[in-house]
């Protein structure tokens, strides 16, 4: 493949340099995390979840009727689905509210009221029919969440790269690990290594074209442009 069919290619394969990702972007990215994260939560209520703790990287979610387990929503888009612990609580009374001081009162009178034995005790067979009805029921929203916490994660990773490449290609200083590289050489192997691993999905794609524009834009017109072999091997994999 020659140079100037290899260069038709990467102008062709990238956006214009106007066309960047703004502080905008991830803005709304982030409010799209949200949201979709409140749907999962939203989803969870309707099963008669509610939110028991904020551990920082994750939510805790406990339904009333203990056998029905806890659910840890993450902040990474990862939700678990578990038993909830043995724990001990003042039970509600005739005569007092829960975990009242008159409650833990009674718990010395009727203790067998205030051990909660939550899901320990509920068999194997019954507990996969709970945890199979929440994966139904969330399912869908657990994926869109997922997906808009890597949207999101893309919408930063473009938003800096061009900084980062610029530091690489100038001063050595490498995209992934320590130390510096020291030839223009060097520099675009490591250009060419960080594009070829990125993964062969949507978000991937993202930041390839993020990568190509800088060759486009810097690389190429630099004293120290891709060579006809490099370029060849930019579109090879």
């Amino acid at each position: 493949m020659s140079a100037l069919v290899v260069w038709a290619l990467l102008a062709t394969a990238v956006a214009s340099p106007d066309d960047h990702v703004s502080e905008e972007i991830v803005v709304l990215g982030e409010l799209r995390v949200e949201q979709a994260r409140q749907e999962v939560i939203d989803d969870l209520t309707d099963l008669g979840f509610t939110i028991h703790k904020d551990r920082g990287d994750h939510v805790l979610l406990r339904h009333e009727a203990a056998y029905r387990g806890q659910v840890r929503l993450y902040d990474s888009g990862w939700m678990e689905i578990e038993r909830q612990p043995v724990r001990v609580e003042g039970a509600a009374m005739p005569w007092a509210k829960r975990n009242s001081t008159l409650a833990w009162v009674g718990c010395i009178v009727w203790s067998p009221a205030c051990v909660k034995p939550g899901g320990v005790l509920f068999g194997q067979r019954k507990w996969r029919g709970v945890r199979d009805t929440v994966v139904g029921h969330t399912s869908r929203d657990v994926y869109t969440f997922g997906d808009r916490v890597a949207d999101l994660a893309v919408d930063r990773t473009v938003l800096d790269l061009p900084d980062r490449l610029q530091l690489l290609w100038d001063e050595g200083q490498p995209l992934e690990g320590e130390g510096v590289l020291s030839t223009h050489e060097s520099r675009r192997a490591a250009i060419l290594a960080y594009r070829h691993s990125r993964t062969d999905t949507v978000w991937g794609d993202r930041v390839r074209a993020a990568v190509d524009g800088f060759i486009r834009g810097v690389v190429q017109h630099s004293e120290h442009p891709f060579t006809d072999d490099e370029l060849a091997e930019l579109f090879s994999r």
